[in-house]
């Protein structure tokens, strides 16, 4: 246990998001981030979906659709050294739509509550900005929808995700139209 005395060497990062490396998905890292995404919404989701609805999240996570999902899209990992802590994935609007989507932001239950969901999402703003895309939006799990708040997105209306093998799950859909300095414009 360090005392109250210890001190950082000097140029060290002071905090887990500045020791965090993002990097591009691979086929090899799916099953990590399979198993980051489950952990973190069967974690976070018990106190706003049924144990049935986590069940099928969970198996679509699983499924090929997913796999398809990541490698089809922008997607990284956070990496803290050797081990990946965060997922995150978004994907161009339809057509010409001036609006991107965030598909994925999940962070390994241990690690939540470090800066992590937030450096994902930036990233994700950054790269959709660099893109063209003017507006992101998100279908937000119920219990993530207080951290895109935080985030600066705004609830648009209430609705569901259909799983591709399941049920529909409840999700707030969200929109966020000034990130990476843009102004907005609603």
């Amino acid at each position: 246990m360090l005392g109250d005395d210890a001190r950082l060497a000097p140029g060290s990062p002071a905090t887990l998001a500045e020791m965090t490396a993002l990097r591009p998905l691979t086929v090899d890292d799916l099953s990590t981030a399979r198993y980051i995404h489950t952990a973190s919404f069967a974690s976070a989701a018990k106190s706003h979906y049924a144990q049935t609805d986590i069940d099928a999240f969970i198996g679509f996570v699983r499924s090929p659709s997913y796999a398809d999902l990541l490698l089809g899209n922008p997607s990284f990992g956070a990496w803290i050294g050797d081990e990946m802590v965060g997922v995150a994935a978004w994907s161009p609007g339809e057509g010409r739509s001036p609006t991107a989507r965030i598909l994925i932001v999940s962070v390994r239950p241990l690690f939540t509550s470090a800066g992590l969901g937030r450096l994902l999402v930036e990233h994700i703003e950054e790269e959709a900005h660099a893109a063209g895309f003017r507006a992101l939006e998100v279908s937000a799990p119920l219990s993530a929808v207080e951290f895109f708040e935080g985030l600066g997105y705004l609830s648009v209306r209430q609705g569901g995700w259909k799983l591709p093998q399941g049920p529909e799950l409840p999700v707030v859909f969200m929109r966020k139209a000034d990130f990476s300095g843009l102004p907005s414009s609603t």
